[in-house]
C-alpha cells in the first residue's frame, strides 16, 4: 500500500469516520481498507507502517475477515507489521473464538449491567518509562472512553502496570472517573464522592464500576517481529487535547519518518461544516433525521450529548441514531470522488425510499415509547409492550443495536463514506 498507515475500515462507521478526520487533522497519510481487500492480499507486497483499526463491532469485523482476512493480519503483524487497535479494534486483537489472537490476554466479561454504560472521560495512570507514551507528558491523564469493554491477562500472567517481563505490558491503567463521565444517562463523574458512598451504604447501590479503579485502558506488546498496541483509550476524539497528542506520539513511534506534524483534533461540530457533497438525498434524509431526533429530545428518551453525540435514556436507540446522524454529516463534508459518485448514482435512490420510511416509523416509536414508559411507572406493568418491541426489532435489530431497517442505512452510508475517503 502507498499510504504508511492503513484504516480497516469494516464495522466501524462513526469511529472509523473519527479515526479518519483525525488523522486527517494531524497531517497523517492513509488509505481505508476493506476486510475482503486485506483478504485478497492488500497488506502484503507494500505492507503498510502500520495497520490502524477503529471501534466498532468486532465481531462483525471477524466474520467480515474470514479466514483467509485473519490469517492475511497475522502474517502480517508476525512479519514486522504494527497492529493498533481502538476500542473495538482492541476485541478483535485478544485471543478467543472471535479473536485474532494476536494478545494472549482475552475480553472481561461484564460483572454487572453497568460496566458496558460507561462513556466520557476517564482518569488514567500511566506506566513510567513506557515508549507508548510522550515522554514529557503528565503521567496522570483524562481521556475518552466510549462504553469500553476490558482485557483479562490468561491465568498465571500478570500485567501490573510497567511490570517487566511480561509478554504483555499494561501502558495505563484507568484511576477513577473524569468530571464529565456518565454512566447511562447519570452524570457519574459529577457526583461527589460522598454522596456515591451514602447511595452505597443506605440503599446498597454501588454506580462506580470497578474497573475504574485500576483495570488495564492501554496494552502492548509482541507478536512474532511485529507488534501491537491496544487503546479503549479513543485517543481521537474532537477537541480532547491530552488524547490527541498521546495519539500522534503512537503514530510517530509507528512510522517516524512519516511527517505526522500535528498535535490536535479540532472540535466537530457536523451541522457548521460546509456541504461539499451537494447531494439532494443527503439533504433530504439529514433534514428528517434531525427532525425525528428533536422529537426524541422532546420525548426526553434523547439528549444532545455534544455536537457529534447524542445521549440516551437506558434501553433507548440513542447510538443508532448518532451514528447514522454523524455519517451523514460526514459524508456531505466530503468532496466527491469518481467512484463515490458512481456509487450514488445506483445506492442513492434507495437509500433515500428507506429512509423517509425509516423516519416516518419513528415519528410514532418516540411518543408511543414515552407513553409504554409512564404507563409501566403508573400501572406497575412488567415488561414491554410486545408490538411496541416488534417496531424496535425492525428499526434497529435486537439489542446492543446495529441492525435492522437503521442498520441498513448505515451500511449503505459505509460504502459512500470509503468511497470519499478513498
Amino acid at each position: 500500500m502507498a499510504a504508511p498507515f492503513a484504516v480497516l475500515w469494516d464495522h466501524s462507521h462513526l469511529w472509523g469516520l473519527l479515526l479518519c478526520r483525525g488523522l486527517a487533522a494531524l497531517g497523517v497519510d492513509f488509505a481505508p481498507v476493506t476486510c475482503a481487500a486485506v483478504a485478497d492480499g492488500a497488506l502484503a507486497g507494500a505492507p503498510p507502517r502500520a495497520l490502524l483499526v477503529p471501534g466498532g463491532f468486532a465481531r462483525r469485523k471477524f466474520a467480515a475477515l474470514g479466514p483467509a482476512g485473519v490469517a492475511a493480519i497475522r502474517g502480517y503483524v508476525a512479519g514486522g507489521g504494527t497492529y493498533f487497535g481502538v476500542c473495538g479494534g482492541c476485541g478483535l486483537a485478544l485471543t478467543h473464538p472471535e479473536g485474532l489472537g494476536l494478545c494472549s490476554w482475552t475480553r472481561r466479561p461484564f460483572a454487572d449491567r453497568l460496566e458496558h454504560l460507561v462513556s466520557g472521560h476517564v482518569r488514567l495512570a500511566v506506566a513510567e518509562g513506557t515508549p507508548f507514551f510522550p515522554a514529557a507528558a503528565p503521567r496522570d491523564i483524562e481521556v475518552p472512553v466510549w462504553w469500553p469493554a476490558g482485557f483479562v491477562p490468561p491465568p498465571g500472567e500478570g500485567g501490573a502496570a510497567g511490570e517487566a517481563g511480561n509478554a504483555v505490558s499494561v501502558v495505563a491503567s484507568y484511576a477513577g472517573a473524569g468530571a464529565d463521565l456518565m454512566l447511562a444517562d447519570i452524570a457519574l463523574g459529577a457526583m461527589p464522592q460522598a454522596l456515591l458512598g451514602a447511595c452505597q451504604e443506605r440503599f446498597g447501590l454501588t454506580l462506580t464500576p470497578e474497573f475504574l479503579d485500576g483495570g488495564a485502558c492501554v496494552i502492548a506488546g509482541d507478536f512474532g517481529r511485529g507488534r501491537y498496541v491496544l487503546s479503549h483509550a479513543h485517543l481521537e476524539t474532537p477537541d480532547s487535547p491530552r488524547a490527541n497528542v498521546w495519539l500522534a506520539h503512537l503514530l510517530r513511534l509507528f512510522a517516524p519518518d512519516a511527517g505526522i506534524a500535528g498535535e490536535a483534533v479540532p472540535a466537530w461540530n457536523p451541522a457548521g461544516e460546509p456541504e461539499r457533497f451537494a447531494d439532494p438525498h443527503l439533504g433530504a434524509v439529514r433534514r428528517d433525521l434531525e427532525s425525528v431526533i428533536s422529537a426524541g429530545i422532546d420525548s426526553r428518551l434523547l439528549l444532545q450529548r455534544n455536537a457529534w453525540l447524542l445521549g440516551w435514556r437506558p434501553g433507548m436507540p440513542g447510538f443508532s441514531l448518532s451514528n447514522l446522524a454523524a455519517m451523514l454529516a460526514g459524508a456531505t463534508a466530503l468532496p466527491p470522488t469518481e467512484a463515490a459518485l458512481a456509487y450514488w448514482r445506483q445506492a442513492g435512490p434507495e437509500f433515500a425510499r428507506l429512509a423517509g420510511g425509516f423516519a416516518r416509523r419513528l415519528e410514532t416509536f418516540f411518543p408511543a415509547q414515552r407513553l409504554e414508559i409512564t404507563l409501566s411507572l403508573v400501572e406497575r406493568r412488567a415488561g414491554v409492550e410486545p408490538n411496541l418491541a416488534a417496531e424496535r426489532r425492525e428499526l434497529f435489530g435486537a439489542s446492543p443495536g446495529g441492525g435492522g431497517l437503521c442498520g441498513e442505512l448505515a451500511e449503505r452510508l459505509d460504502g459512500l463514506l470509503l468511497r470519499l475517503l478513498a
